[in-house]
């Protein structure tokens, strides 16, 4: 029988009374998954933390770490030369202290891109100043770091390159050499592409594919692909498992990097019961395709409350993304996961 069949036999229920094992929720997300091998992790700014909701259920849920904004270029490097480590440094320093990993997030990417940046004409001065920053934030986060998206979404919908500074100035070829300049700067470190729209086999995921395998081929150090999981209700496609398979079968990891499952809201920006239910199977579906492949290290939710989502902003009458509510208490989706972390 199929996960999803199998899955769609869970009880959407609350989980039983909290256990603790040495002061650790074993009913916790990174509980579970650590169980099964696996990271369970989130997205979150820094200054998310002075909200003092945040910070127990960031510590107690989760233990992985993703920097939603605070590692992208218009943050760290807004002027040349100029550099800005603060927000980003208070999450290591979090991670650090929980003992949770972090995945970096992002190098060469169109957008969040200063405009110094975009402005550059000459190919061998962006080479030289896409080397310099990634030498400068591997050079103070390397070590520090379990992954990295080292180019994100680099290709559109219909399978073409995207126009960019990047793609404009140095064709295809800005991607092996964002990634030869990052195994340089962090040897150990294990280097991502990352991308949205490729969880299922279609034009986009298939450009992936021949890239991953024309950069394998070319012994680029690339190690993983991001599959960035921004799904919609009802909608998550039924072939994940397929087209994580055509990118682990050559070796290569796929993380689940961003994942939310966005429904439509009324003004308040609540969903109703059906769509949470909707929403929460979906989710554990998702997770559980992860959970069924041994190249897939992990799942990142792109934050956990409906506070912070990034989703209503952007999608006008959806939103209610993620699997805690407005008052971080948890909704159908955060059980569900759980059921489906437990095996």
């Amino acid at each position: 029988m199929l996960a999803s069949a199998l899955l769609a036999l869970i009880p959407l229920v609350a989980a039983s009374p909290v256990a603790r094992q040495d002061g650790v929720n074993v009913d916790s997300l990174k509980a579970l998954a650590q169980k099964q091998n696996k990271y369970f992790g989130t997205a979150y700014q820094s200054f998310y933390l002075d909200d003092e909701r945040f910070e127990p259920i960031l510590d107690g849920e989760f233990n992985q770490y993703t920097p939603e904004n605070e590692m992208k270029w218009e943050i760290i490097q807004a002027e040349r030369g100029v550099f800005n480590w603060t927000g980003a440094d208070l999450i290591f320093e979090q991670a650090e202290k929980t003992g949770a990993i972090v995945r970096g997030h992002t190098l060469v990417w169109h957008s969040q891109l200063p405009v110094w940046v975009q402005n550059i004409t000459d190919p061998e001065d962006l080479k030289s100043v896409m080397k310099g920053h990634i030498d400068a934030v591997l050079g103070r986060y390397g070590d520090r770091l379990a992954h990295m998206d080292v180019v994100n979404e680099p290709v559109l919908d219909n399978g073409t390159f995207r126009d960019s500074v990047w793609y404009n100035l140095l064709g295809e070829e800005f991607i092996p050499l964002a990634f030869q300049y990052a195994r340089e700067a962090a040897p150990d470190l294990k280097l991502y592409i990352n991308d949205y729209n490729i969880e299922s086999m279609n034009n986009k995921s298939m450009v992936h594919a021949q890239l991953a395998r024309s950069l394998l081929d070319a012994g680029v150090p690339i190690d993983g692909v991001g599959f960035q999981c921004h799904f919609i209700g009802g909608s998550a496609p039924d072939d994940i498992a397929e087209t994580m398979a055509m990118f682990t079968d050559m070796g290569l990891e796929v993380a689940l990097t961003e994942l939310d499952v966005r429904v439509p809201v009324n003004n308040r920006g609540l969903a109703n019961s059906t769509w949470l239910d909707i929403q929460a199977q979906d989710y554990a579906n998702v997770v559980q395709v992860c959970l069924d492949n041994d190249l897939c290290p992990g799942v990142t939710i792109w934050g956990f409350g409906d506070e912070t989502s990034w989703v209503p902003g952007v999608f006008a009458g959806e939103g209610a993304a993620t699997i805690k509510d407005f008052d971080y208490k948890p909704k159908p989706a955060y059980f569900s996961i759980q059921e489906a972390l437990r095996g």
